[in-house]
C-alpha cells in the first residue's frame, strides 16, 4: 500500500494577540519605517501602472513582516512569530494599506 500525502493545507491556528503584537511593534518601530515606506511608494507605483495585483500585495508585505519579527527577537530574546501569525499579519496589512494607497 502506497501512502499519499495530503494535498490539502493543514488548519492552522493563528494567536491574534501575536498579530496585534506584532503589528504594533512594527508600526512602532523607526528603524523599519523607510521599508515600509518603499513598500508603499512601490504599490502605488503599481497601481498607477495598471500591474498592481491585490493577491500579491500579502507577499510584498510579508518582507517588512519578517523584518520586523527579526528586529522583535533581536530585543526580545526567546520570542518568536510563526510563519501563520506572519502571514496573518501581512494579510492584514495588505487588507489595510489597500484603501490608503488608492
Amino acid at each position: 500500500m502506497i501512502k499519499r500525502r495530503s494535498t490539502r493545507k493543514k488548519h492552522r491556528v493563528v494567536d491574534r494577540h501575536k498579530v496585534e503584537e506584532l503589528d504594533l511593534f512594527a508600526e512602532n518601530t523607526g528603524e523599519l519605517y523607510n521599508q515600509k515606506k518603499s513598500i508603499l511608494a512601490n504599490i502605488l507605483r503599481r497601481r498607477k501602472s495598471g500591474a498592481y495585483d491585490p493577491k500579491k500585495a500579502p507577499k510584498l508585505w510579508m518582507y517588512w513582516v519578517d523584518a520586523a519579527s527579526k528586529q522583535y527577537r533581536r530585543e526580545f530574546p526567546g520570542a518568536t512569530f510563526d510563519k501563520p501569525t506572519r502571514e496573518a499579519l501581512a494579510a492584514q496589512l495588505a487588507k489595510r494599506y489597500a484603501k490608503g494607497v488608492e
